[in-house]
Protein backbone atom coordinates (compact mmCIF):
# COMPACT_ATOMS: atom_id res chain seq x y z
CA UNK A 1 0.00 0.00 0.00
CA UNK A 2 1.34 3.42 -0.95
CA UNK A 3 2.50 5.76 1.80
CA UNK A 4 0.06 8.48 0.72
CA UNK A 5 -2.86 6.09 1.10
CA UNK A 6 -1.59 4.91 4.49
CA UNK A 7 -1.63 8.48 5.77
CA UNK A 8 -5.23 8.88 4.67
CA UNK A 9 -6.41 5.79 6.55
CA UNK A 10 -4.43 6.28 9.79
CA UNK A 11 -7.60 7.44 11.53
CA UNK A 12 -9.12 3.99 10.94
CA UNK A 13 -6.62 2.52 13.40
CA UNK A 14 -7.89 4.64 16.31
CA UNK A 15 -11.14 4.79 18.27
CA UNK A 16 -12.97 7.94 17.24
CA UNK A 17 -15.78 8.12 19.83
CA UNK A 18 -14.89 7.29 23.42
CA UNK A 19 -16.21 8.02 26.90
CA UNK A 20 -13.31 10.36 27.51
CA UNK A 21 -14.13 12.35 24.39
CA UNK A 22 -17.82 12.53 25.30
CA UNK A 23 -16.96 13.39 28.92
CA UNK A 24 -18.76 10.31 30.25
CA UNK A 25 -17.67 8.68 33.54
CA UNK A 26 -14.76 10.98 34.26
CA UNK A 27 -14.14 9.03 37.49
CA UNK A 28 -12.53 6.30 35.42
CA UNK A 29 -14.79 3.39 36.41
CA UNK A 30 -18.08 1.98 35.18
CA UNK A 31 -20.76 1.00 37.71
CA UNK A 32 -22.84 -2.02 36.80
CA UNK A 33 -26.03 -0.66 35.10
CA UNK A 34 -28.16 -3.58 36.32
CA UNK A 35 -31.15 -2.01 38.13
CA UNK A 36 -31.82 -4.95 40.47
CA UNK A 37 -28.23 -4.84 41.74
CA UNK A 38 -28.23 -1.05 41.96
CA UNK A 39 -31.42 -1.05 44.07
CA UNK A 40 -29.87 -3.62 46.43
CA UNK A 41 -26.49 -1.99 46.98
CA UNK A 42 -24.72 -4.06 44.28
CA UNK A 43 -24.96 -7.10 46.54
CA UNK A 44 -24.64 -10.24 44.39
CA UNK A 45 -26.03 -12.33 47.26
CA UNK A 46 -29.42 -10.95 46.22
CA UNK A 47 -29.06 -12.86 42.95
CA UNK A 48 -27.38 -15.93 44.44
CA UNK A 49 -30.26 -16.34 46.89
CA UNK A 50 -32.70 -16.74 43.99
CA UNK A 51 -31.12 -20.06 42.98
CA UNK A 52 -32.68 -21.63 46.09
CA UNK A 53 -35.93 -21.71 44.13
CA UNK A 54 -36.51 -25.29 43.01
CA UNK A 55 -37.92 -24.50 39.56
CA UNK A 56 -35.18 -21.99 38.79
CA UNK A 57 -32.50 -24.43 39.96
CA UNK A 58 -33.93 -27.17 37.72
CA UNK A 59 -34.02 -24.83 34.71
CA UNK A 60 -30.38 -23.82 35.28
CA UNK A 61 -29.29 -27.46 35.60
CA UNK A 62 -31.15 -28.41 32.42
CA UNK A 63 -29.51 -25.63 30.45
CA UNK A 64 -26.02 -26.36 31.77
CA UNK A 65 -26.37 -30.07 31.06
CA UNK A 66 -26.72 -29.30 27.35
CA UNK A 67 -22.99 -28.44 27.45
CA UNK A 68 -21.73 -30.51 30.37
CA UNK A 69 -22.70 -33.80 28.71
CA UNK A 70 -20.65 -33.04 25.60
CA UNK A 71 -17.40 -34.69 24.63
CA UNK A 72 -14.40 -32.81 23.28
CA UNK A 73 -11.60 -32.94 20.74
CA UNK A 74 -8.42 -30.89 20.24
CA UNK A 75 -7.34 -29.49 16.88
CA UNK A 76 -3.85 -28.13 16.14
CA UNK A 77 -1.20 -28.50 13.45
CA UNK A 78 1.78 -29.00 15.77
CA UNK A 79 1.41 -32.59 17.01
CA UNK A 80 3.65 -32.17 20.06
CA UNK A 81 1.74 -29.16 21.35
CA UNK A 82 -1.53 -30.86 20.48
CA UNK A 83 -0.63 -33.85 22.68
CA UNK A 84 0.25 -31.48 25.50
CA UNK A 85 -3.13 -29.74 25.12
CA UNK A 86 -4.92 -33.09 25.22
CA UNK A 87 -3.08 -34.01 28.41
CA UNK A 88 -3.92 -30.64 29.98
CA UNK A 89 -7.59 -31.06 29.10
CA UNK A 90 -7.73 -34.59 30.50
CA UNK A 91 -6.28 -33.39 33.81
CA UNK A 92 -8.78 -30.53 34.12
CA UNK A 93 -12.16 -31.08 35.74
CA UNK A 94 -14.15 -29.96 32.69
CA UNK A 95 -17.50 -30.70 34.33
CA UNK A 96 -16.80 -28.29 37.16
CA UNK A 97 -15.14 -25.70 34.93
CA UNK A 98 -18.00 -25.72 32.42
CA UNK A 99 -20.58 -25.33 35.19
CA UNK A 100 -18.67 -22.43 36.73
CA UNK A 101 -18.05 -20.60 33.45
CA UNK A 102 -21.70 -21.00 32.44
CA UNK A 103 -22.63 -19.01 35.53
CA UNK A 104 -21.89 -15.99 33.35
CA UNK A 105 -25.37 -16.56 31.90
CA UNK A 106 -26.82 -16.04 35.37
CA UNK A 107 -24.58 -13.24 36.69
CA UNK A 108 -23.52 -11.51 33.46
CA UNK A 109 -19.87 -12.43 33.70
CA UNK A 110 -17.62 -14.99 35.34
CA UNK A 111 -13.99 -14.51 36.37
CA UNK A 112 -11.76 -17.59 36.71
CA UNK A 113 -8.20 -17.41 38.00
CA UNK A 114 -5.76 -19.86 36.45
CA UNK A 115 -3.57 -21.93 38.77
CA UNK A 116 -0.27 -22.88 37.11
CA UNK A 117 2.37 -25.44 38.03
CA UNK A 118 5.83 -26.08 36.63
CA UNK A 119 5.82 -29.52 35.02
CA UNK A 120 8.73 -30.87 32.94
CA UNK A 121 10.14 -27.37 32.52
CA UNK A 122 6.83 -25.88 31.29
CA UNK A 123 4.31 -23.62 32.98
CA UNK A 124 1.12 -25.70 32.84
CA UNK A 125 -2.45 -24.69 33.82
CA UNK A 126 -3.82 -27.23 36.29
CA UNK A 127 -6.95 -25.54 37.66
CA UNK A 128 -9.46 -22.77 36.99
CA UNK A 129 -11.01 -21.29 40.13
CA UNK A 130 -13.99 -18.94 39.95
CA UNK A 131 -13.87 -15.66 41.88
CA UNK A 132 -16.81 -13.58 43.18
CA UNK A 133 -18.09 -10.94 40.75
CA UNK A 134 -18.19 -8.26 43.44
CA UNK A 135 -14.39 -8.35 43.66
CA UNK A 136 -14.05 -6.75 40.22
CA UNK A 137 -14.99 -3.59 38.38
CA UNK A 138 -14.69 -2.32 34.80
CA UNK A 139 -12.87 0.91 34.06
CA UNK A 140 -13.88 3.51 31.48
CA UNK A 141 -11.97 1.58 28.79
CA UNK A 142 -14.05 -1.57 29.47
CA UNK A 143 -11.06 -3.33 31.05
CA UNK A 144 -11.69 -5.50 34.11
CA UNK A 145 -9.81 -4.59 37.28
CA UNK A 146 -9.63 -5.80 40.86
CA UNK A 147 -11.81 -3.53 43.02
CA UNK A 148 -10.23 -1.31 45.62
CA UNK A 149 -11.43 -1.58 49.19
CA UNK A 150 -11.16 0.42 52.35
CA UNK A 151 -11.10 -0.46 56.03
CA UNK A 152 -9.43 -3.25 58.02
CA UNK A 153 -9.85 -7.02 58.23
CA UNK A 154 -12.35 -6.48 61.00
CA UNK A 155 -14.61 -4.64 58.59
CA UNK A 156 -13.86 -3.48 55.07
CA UNK A 157 -16.00 -2.30 52.18
CA UNK A 158 -15.48 -1.97 48.45
CA UNK A 159 -15.12 1.50 47.01
CA UNK A 160 -15.94 2.81 43.55
CA UNK A 161 -12.75 3.92 41.90
CA UNK A 162 -10.25 2.58 39.36
CA UNK A 163 -8.99 -0.66 40.85
CA UNK A 164 -5.85 -2.74 40.51
CA UNK A 165 -4.74 -3.94 37.07
CA UNK A 166 -5.02 -7.71 36.61
CA UNK A 167 -1.80 -9.59 35.66
CA UNK A 168 -1.49 -10.99 32.15
CA UNK A 169 -2.25 -14.67 31.42
CA UNK A 170 -3.73 -15.13 34.88
CA UNK A 171 -7.49 -14.68 34.43
CA UNK A 172 -10.16 -15.87 32.02
CA UNK A 173 -13.29 -13.74 31.71
CA UNK A 174 -16.47 -15.28 30.31
CA UNK A 175 -19.34 -12.89 29.56
CA UNK A 176 -22.96 -13.18 28.46
CA UNK A 177 -23.96 -10.68 25.77
CA UNK A 178 -21.59 -7.86 26.82
CA UNK A 179 -22.06 -4.42 25.29
CA UNK A 180 -20.06 -1.23 25.19
CA UNK A 181 -22.58 0.35 27.58
CA UNK A 182 -22.64 -2.76 29.76
CA UNK A 183 -19.37 -4.74 29.80
CA UNK A 184 -20.67 -6.64 32.85
CA UNK A 185 -22.93 -8.67 30.58
CA UNK A 186 -26.59 -9.61 30.68
CA UNK A 187 -27.79 -11.19 33.95
CA UNK A 188 -30.63 -13.65 33.51
CA UNK A 189 -31.08 -13.88 37.28
CA UNK A 190 -32.05 -10.20 37.32
CA UNK A 191 -34.90 -11.06 34.96
CA UNK A 192 -35.94 -13.86 37.32
CA UNK A 193 -35.87 -11.62 40.40
CA UNK A 194 -39.49 -10.49 40.50
CA UNK A 195 -40.99 -13.81 39.34
CA UNK A 196 -39.17 -15.60 42.18
CA UNK A 197 -40.07 -12.93 44.76
CA UNK A 198 -43.76 -12.90 43.79
CA UNK A 199 -43.82 -16.70 43.68
CA UNK A 200 -42.37 -16.91 47.21
CA UNK A 201 -45.01 -14.46 48.44
CA UNK A 202 -47.78 -16.54 46.85
CA UNK A 203 -46.47 -19.76 48.42
CA UNK A 204 -46.16 -18.12 51.84
CA UNK A 205 -49.72 -16.73 51.72
CA UNK A 206 -51.07 -20.02 50.36
CA UNK A 207 -49.46 -21.84 53.28
CA UNK A 208 -51.07 -19.46 55.77
CA UNK A 209 -54.46 -19.92 54.13
CA UNK A 210 -54.04 -23.70 54.19
CA UNK A 211 -53.14 -23.69 57.89
CA UNK A 212 -56.02 -21.39 58.74
CA UNK A 213 -58.80 -22.78 56.58
CA UNK A 214 -57.56 -26.10 55.26
CA UNK A 215 -57.46 -28.24 58.43
CA UNK A 216 -60.44 -30.06 60.01
CA UNK A 217 -61.90 -28.71 63.25
CA UNK A 218 -64.17 -29.70 66.13
CA UNK A 219 -67.55 -28.13 66.84
CA UNK A 220 -69.26 -28.31 70.28
CA UNK A 221 -72.72 -27.01 71.09
CA UNK A 222 -73.28 -25.81 74.65
CA UNK A 223 -76.52 -24.89 76.47
CA UNK A 224 -77.46 -21.22 76.72
CA UNK A 225 -77.17 -21.54 80.50
CA UNK A 226 -73.38 -22.02 80.31
CA UNK A 227 -71.31 -19.42 82.10
CA UNK A 228 -68.18 -17.87 80.58
CA UNK A 229 -66.03 -20.10 82.78
CA UNK A 230 -67.83 -23.22 81.50
CA UNK A 231 -67.39 -22.05 77.89
CA UNK A 232 -63.68 -21.49 78.44
CA UNK A 233 -63.39 -24.98 79.94
CA UNK A 234 -65.16 -26.47 76.92
CA UNK A 235 -62.81 -24.67 74.53
CA UNK A 236 -59.81 -25.98 76.46
CA UNK A 237 -61.13 -29.53 76.17
CA UNK A 238 -61.55 -29.12 72.42
CA UNK A 239 -57.95 -27.93 72.29
CA UNK A 240 -56.94 -31.10 74.15
CA UNK A 241 -58.50 -33.17 71.38
CA UNK A 242 -56.44 -31.31 68.78
CA UNK A 243 -53.19 -31.67 70.72
CA UNK A 244 -53.57 -35.04 72.49
CA UNK A 245 -56.40 -36.77 70.62
CA UNK A 246 -58.01 -37.42 74.02
CA UNK A 247 -60.61 -35.44 76.03
CA UNK A 248 -63.64 -36.09 78.31
CA UNK A 249 -67.00 -34.32 77.88
CA UNK A 250 -70.42 -34.46 79.45
CA UNK A 251 -72.85 -36.68 77.57
CA UNK A 252 -75.26 -33.80 77.00
CA UNK A 253 -72.69 -31.78 74.94
CA UNK A 254 -72.61 -32.95 71.30
CA UNK A 255 -69.18 -32.90 69.62
CA UNK A 256 -68.92 -32.84 65.82
CA UNK A 257 -65.89 -33.35 63.56
CA UNK A 258 -66.03 -30.86 60.70
CA UNK A 259 -63.98 -30.83 57.53
CA UNK A 260 -63.02 -27.49 56.01
CA UNK A 261 -65.14 -26.20 53.19
CA UNK A 262 -63.35 -26.65 49.89
CA UNK A 263 -62.60 -23.27 48.39
CA UNK A 264 -61.44 -22.53 44.84
CA UNK A 265 -58.91 -20.06 46.23
CA UNK A 266 -56.29 -22.86 46.26
CA UNK A 267 -56.53 -23.07 42.48
CA UNK A 268 -55.86 -19.35 42.27
CA UNK A 269 -52.56 -19.70 44.15
CA UNK A 270 -51.63 -22.71 42.06
CA UNK A 271 -52.21 -20.73 38.86
CA UNK A 272 -50.10 -17.84 40.15
CA UNK A 273 -47.18 -20.16 40.93
CA UNK A 274 -47.54 -21.92 37.57
CA UNK A 275 -47.45 -18.56 35.82
CA UNK A 276 -44.23 -17.48 37.51
CA UNK A 277 -42.62 -20.88 36.92
CA UNK A 278 -43.43 -20.41 33.25
CA UNK A 279 -41.81 -16.96 33.27
CA UNK A 280 -38.67 -18.40 34.89
CA UNK A 281 -38.48 -21.14 32.25
CA UNK A 282 -38.78 -18.58 29.46
CA UNK A 283 -35.92 -16.52 30.87
CA UNK A 284 -33.49 -19.41 31.44
CA UNK A 285 -34.50 -21.87 28.73
CA UNK A 286 -36.39 -19.59 26.26
CA UNK A 287 -39.15 -22.23 26.36
CA UNK A 288 -41.37 -24.06 28.85
CA UNK A 289 -42.26 -27.59 27.76
CA UNK A 290 -38.95 -29.35 28.46
CA UNK A 291 -39.29 -28.58 32.17
CA UNK A 292 -43.06 -28.70 32.71
CA UNK A 293 -45.39 -29.98 30.02
CA UNK A 294 -48.44 -29.22 32.16
CA UNK A 295 -51.79 -31.02 32.05
CA UNK A 296 -51.91 -31.11 28.28
CA UNK A 297 -49.25 -30.79 25.67
CA UNK A 298 -48.56 -31.31 22.02
CA UNK A 299 -45.79 -33.75 21.13
CA UNK A 300 -44.85 -31.56 18.18
CA UNK A 301 -44.69 -28.46 20.39
CA UNK A 302 -42.54 -30.33 22.91
CA UNK A 303 -40.17 -31.36 20.11
CA UNK A 304 -39.93 -27.76 18.95
CA UNK A 305 -39.10 -26.61 22.47
CA UNK A 306 -36.50 -29.36 22.80
CA UNK A 307 -34.86 -28.21 19.58
CA UNK A 308 -34.78 -24.66 20.91
CA UNK A 309 -33.04 -25.90 24.05
CA UNK A 310 -30.45 -27.67 21.87
CA UNK A 311 -29.85 -24.40 19.99
CA UNK A 312 -29.16 -22.72 23.34
CA UNK A 313 -26.69 -25.52 24.10
CA UNK A 314 -24.81 -24.80 20.86
CA UNK A 315 -24.69 -21.12 21.76
CA UNK A 316 -23.50 -21.85 25.33
CA UNK A 317 -20.79 -24.29 24.25
CA UNK A 318 -19.19 -21.52 22.22
CA UNK A 319 -18.75 -19.54 25.44
CA UNK A 320 -16.88 -22.48 26.98
CA UNK A 321 -14.83 -23.11 23.84
CA UNK A 322 -13.79 -19.47 23.68
CA UNK A 323 -12.66 -19.45 27.31
CA UNK A 324 -10.72 -22.74 27.05
CA UNK A 325 -9.13 -21.61 23.79
CA UNK A 326 -7.97 -18.49 25.61
CA UNK A 327 -6.39 -20.83 28.18
CA UNK A 328 -4.46 -22.62 25.40
CA UNK A 329 -3.44 -19.28 23.87
CA UNK A 330 -1.91 -18.36 27.24
CA UNK A 331 -0.15 -21.73 27.40
CA UNK A 332 1.59 -21.48 24.01
CA UNK A 333 2.40 -17.80 24.55
CA UNK A 334 4.11 -18.51 27.88
CA UNK A 335 5.94 -21.66 26.82
CA UNK A 336 6.53 -21.26 23.07
CA UNK A 337 6.08 -17.56 22.31
CA UNK A 338 3.20 -18.33 19.93
CA UNK A 339 0.04 -16.25 19.65
CA UNK A 340 -2.54 -18.90 18.74
CA UNK A 341 -2.80 -22.17 20.64
CA UNK A 342 -4.75 -25.40 20.10
CA UNK A 343 -8.50 -25.18 19.59
CA UNK A 344 -10.92 -27.25 21.63
CA UNK A 345 -14.21 -28.32 20.12
CA UNK A 346 -17.08 -29.59 22.26
CA UNK A 347 -19.07 -32.31 20.53
CA UNK A 348 -22.36 -34.03 21.23
CA UNK A 349 -21.61 -37.57 22.35
CA UNK A 350 -24.71 -38.88 20.60
CA UNK A 351 -23.53 -37.30 17.35
CA UNK A 352 -20.12 -38.99 17.62
CA UNK A 353 -21.64 -42.37 18.37
CA UNK A 354 -24.40 -42.40 15.77
CA UNK A 355 -23.51 -40.10 12.90
CA UNK A 356 -19.73 -40.60 12.85
CA UNK A 357 -19.90 -44.37 13.21
CA UNK A 358 -22.45 -44.66 10.41
CA UNK A 359 -20.38 -42.43 8.15
CA UNK A 360 -17.14 -44.29 8.86
CA UNK A 361 -18.84 -47.65 8.26
CA UNK A 362 -20.16 -46.44 4.92
CA UNK A 363 -16.71 -45.19 3.90
CA UNK A 364 -15.14 -48.48 5.02
CA UNK A 365 -17.57 -50.43 2.83
CA UNK A 366 -16.50 -48.19 -0.05
CA UNK A 367 -12.90 -49.34 0.43
CA UNK A 368 -11.45 -46.53 2.56
CA UNK A 369 -9.20 -47.61 5.45
CA UNK A 370 -8.61 -45.30 8.40
CA UNK A 371 -5.45 -44.93 10.43
CA UNK A 372 -5.12 -45.63 14.15
CA UNK A 373 -4.35 -41.93 14.64
CA UNK A 374 -7.70 -40.99 13.05
CA UNK A 375 -9.66 -43.26 15.40
CA UNK A 376 -7.84 -41.89 18.46
CA UNK A 377 -8.57 -38.33 17.42
CA UNK A 378 -12.12 -38.77 16.19
CA UNK A 379 -13.38 -40.94 19.03
CA UNK A 380 -11.24 -39.39 21.76
CA UNK A 381 -9.46 -42.70 22.46
CA UNK A 382 -6.01 -43.70 23.65
CA UNK A 383 -3.99 -46.62 22.33
CA UNK A 384 -4.44 -48.37 25.68
CA UNK A 385 -8.24 -48.25 25.31
CA UNK A 386 -8.42 -50.97 22.64
CA UNK A 387 -6.46 -53.51 20.63
CA UNK A 388 -6.61 -54.38 16.94
CA UNK A 389 -7.57 -57.96 16.13
CA UNK A 390 -5.22 -59.97 13.93
CA UNK A 391 -6.37 -62.14 11.04
CA UNK A 392 -5.97 -65.25 13.21
CA UNK A 393 -8.41 -63.86 15.77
Amino acid sequence: MKESILKKVQHLLKIFVSRKKMDVNVNGYLPDPDKILAENGYDYEILRDLVRDGHLSAAITQRKMQVMQMGWEIQYENEEIKKEAIEITRNLDLQKIASQLLDCILYGYEVAEIEYKKINGKIVPVELEEKPQEWFIYDSDNILRLRARSGSRAGFYYIYEVGEKLPEYKFIITRNNPKYTNPYGEKLLSKCYWPVIFKRAAIEYWQLMAEKFGTPYFLARYPSTFTDAQIDELVNKLTEITENNVAAFRDDIPIEFKESVKYEVGGLFSNIITHYNSEISKVILTETLTLDIGKVGSYKAAETHREMLEFMGVRDKKLIEKSLNTLFDYYVKINYGLDIGPRIKLTKKESVIEETVQRDKTLYDMGIRFTEEYFNKRYNLQASDYRILTECE
